[in-house]
């Protein structure tokens, strides 16, 4: 009898496990939410709806774009780090509200490395120093020679303190040897409103959220963050070849899970994003808004998070930077 019934345990249980896997194999079988930390028409919010429609494609699926803004991106990497992990709810977000804004709060509701999973990087970005078309500065050279005449007479909007847009602001401050004086706002979005209305002078933004402002004459761009001039604006010099060799502004997105989604499961996304990823219709859509397509394994993309976030506190700890 009790032979009996440690037979019927296993078969149970491989009938489980034979279901598991069937689950992971026909995963998604209903619509997947892609949760993102900002409001409509920013960097990430672009590239989560490219995304979102090249896999609706591959999976048969709808994959749904969320916008989740609010607290630096905290709100939707929080709603994404408490919800089941079965798959159906993923973060798509830029490095800023895993790495950055940690390092400013004292009571994360969240923590970038046990609670989310990553799944795999979807692209990389330049950011580029815009200023309002009426602004006396046209170009670094002569943002660089105001500051040292005049220090903190210059305003630069950022999406708030601790934002990677902040820490860019303040090691090229530092790489220049000059001083600006910080404007935060609560978002990227009021920021270039005031940009571009010209009560605040500069700003780093997202490439793909300036191209279009810039092709309508309400943002000039000054210079751009990448070490190599991008095909979209040919004419925009580097910061690199503007007198800073080395110097790089540059952003990436990923994709993450909630903490405890199956390995197997966090595999099957990763190969699926890597698809997508590596397609021509997505790389084409990224390059003409001056993006590039990029693929990681897990592994590659948990590195990468873990080396990034020694790089941003030291260079917090040495600026010295609060955020009161």
């Amino acid at each position: 009898m009790k032979h009996i019934y440690f037979l019927l345990l296993v078969a149970l249980s491989s009938l489980g496990f034979s279901a598991h896997a069937q689950n992971i194999a026909n995963f998604p079988d209903h619509p997947v939410k892609l949760i993102i930390p900002y409001g409509p028409g920013g960097a990430v919010d672009i590239t989560a709806r490219i995304l979102a429609q090249d896999l609706s494609k591959l999976w048969g699926q709808q994959a749904l774009v969320d916008n989740k803004p609010g607290a630096a991106g905290m709100i939707a990497a929080n709603a994404v780090a408490k919800a089941a992990p079965d798959g159906y709810t993923l973060l798509i977000t830029d490095d800023g509200v895993l790495i950055s804004m940690p390092q400013f709060q004292k009571n994360m509701p969240y923590n970038t490395f046990t609670d989310l999973m990553p799944i795999g990087m979807v692209c990389m970005f330049p950011y580029l120093i815009v200023a309002n078309p009426q602004s006396k500065i046209k170009n670094l050279s002569e943002l660089v020679s105001a500051a040292k005449a005049n220090p903190n007479s210059i305003d630069y909007a950022t999406n708030g303190i601790g934002s990677t847009h902040h820490l860019t602001w303040e090691a090229f401050q530092r790489t220049a040897n000059i001083k600006l004086n910080h404007i935060p706002y609560k978002g990227a979005a009021p920021a270039l409103q005031d940009v571009m209305a010209g009560q605040v002078s500069l700003m780093f933004v997202a490439i793909s959220t300036a191209l279009p402002f810039i092709k309508d004459g309400k943002l000039i761009p000054i210079a751009v963050g990448s070490l190599e001039r991008l095909a979209v604006i040919p004419d925009v010099p580097t910061i690199a070849e503007s007198g800073y060799p080395g110097f790089e502004a540059i952003a990436w997105q990923g994709v993450l899970a909630p903490k405890g989604t199956s390995p197997k499961l966090i595999e099957k996304i990763s190969g699926d994003l890597k698809k997508v990823t590596q397609g021509a219709d997505y790389k084409e859509a990224l390059i003409l808004r001056g993006t590039e397509s990029r693929t990681s394994t897990p592994e590659a993309m948990a590195q990468r998070l873990k080396m990034e976030n020694e790089k941003t506190r030291a260079l917090v700890k040495s600026l010295n930077i609060s955020s009161e």
